[in-house]
This record gives structure tokens, sequence and C-alpha cells, in this order.
């Protein structure tokens, strides 16, 4: 497999991480999500999406892109920040790990393993020292990949899209020095 560099995303990058995140969703959810919801997804609008977010100004508890490159193309991302959900950040987990997303192409390799020891120096150096993330309960594969790190479950909750219903699972990490 080609060399995979990492660096902090720019806005120059939303279009392809827009690209990322709407093929690795097709490629993870397929089966778990009803497909019109798939069909619909639109690299345009998660582009536009990420462009927002790494326009914003960069502060404390912002939220910060990783991205991995291969042979000058994107084939992967993470973005973590500050947490959002208040009952994780009650439970100790003041960071948060918003996405991780990784190309078929390029799972098994070290990719995700790679961009989540990035998020976790990210969010150590804030001071933010635990973290979670969330996670579909189908998504079997990145569950085992987050438990192959040291990540235990902490919470679930119910979601509502696209007039379905989804169950998530939080999985937490309270002292990411491990990860970093």
């Amino acid at each position: 497999m080609p060399m995979v560099d990492y660096r902090l995303a720019t806005a120059d990058d939303a279009s392809a991480i827009g690209a990322v995140h709407v093929a690795s969703w097709r490629d993870t959810y397929a089966g778990l999500f009803p497909q019109e919801l798939l069909d619909g997804l639109s690299a345009e609008s998660r582009a536009a999406m990420w462009a927002m977010a790494l326009d914003a100004p960069a502060c404390s508890n912002g939220t910060r892109v990783y991205v991995a490159e291969s042979t000058g193309e994107i084939v992967g991302f993470g973005a973590c920040g500050g947490q959002r959900d208040d009952a994780m950040r009650e439970r100790g987990f003041a960071g948060e790990i918003g996405a991780i997303y990784v190309l078929r192409s390029h799972q098994g390799a070290g990719v995700g393993r790679a961009l989540m020891s990035l998020m976790a120096r990210d969010l150590l150096a804030r001071p933010l020292p635990g973290a979670s993330l969330w996670v579909l309960r189908e998504n079997v594969g990145a569950r085992r990949f987050y438990e192959s790190l040291g990540g235990a479950i902490t919470a679930d909750k119910e979601v509502v899209e696209a007039d379905a219903n989804f169950h998530e699972i939080a999985y937490g990490w309270p002292d990411l020095m491990h990860l970093s």
C-alpha cells in the first residue's frame, strides 16, 4: 500500500472530505440505513458542511479535522473537539471524536488507528484528557475497531432519522494517553 501522510485539514480540503464522507457512509451503512437515505447523500452538501467547520475560528473547544492522504488523494479523515453532549461531559468525557471515516480501500492498514492517535494528542494538548464517540450499534466493524483501541461502552441512545429508528452506542476513553 502506498505511503499515507497525515495533516490538519484546510478549507481547500472540504470537497475531498465531503466525497470521502459520502463514499464511507454508502459502503459502511449499506443494509443498515434505508437505501433511499444513502442514495440521497450529496458530496456537495457534505463538502459545504465541512467547509463551514473548517472556516470556523479555532478555539480551545473548536473542531479540528485531520486528513489522511495517499498519492495526493484524501483517503480518510477524523474530526475532534470539545464534547457536545452534556451527559457525556458529566461522565468525564470532555473531548469528542465527532467523525472518523476511512475509505474501504485503506481500511485495515492503520489509517484509522493513526487518525485516532492524532486526535487523542490534539485533545490532550487542549487539555481534554478523556473523549467519547457515538457509533451505530449495528456497525460491528467499527465497534471492534474501537474496542481494539481500548474504548469501553459508556451509553446508548435511540435516534430517529429519515422516519427510521436507529440505536447508537457511545464508546469512551477516560484517559486518552494510551491512544496518543
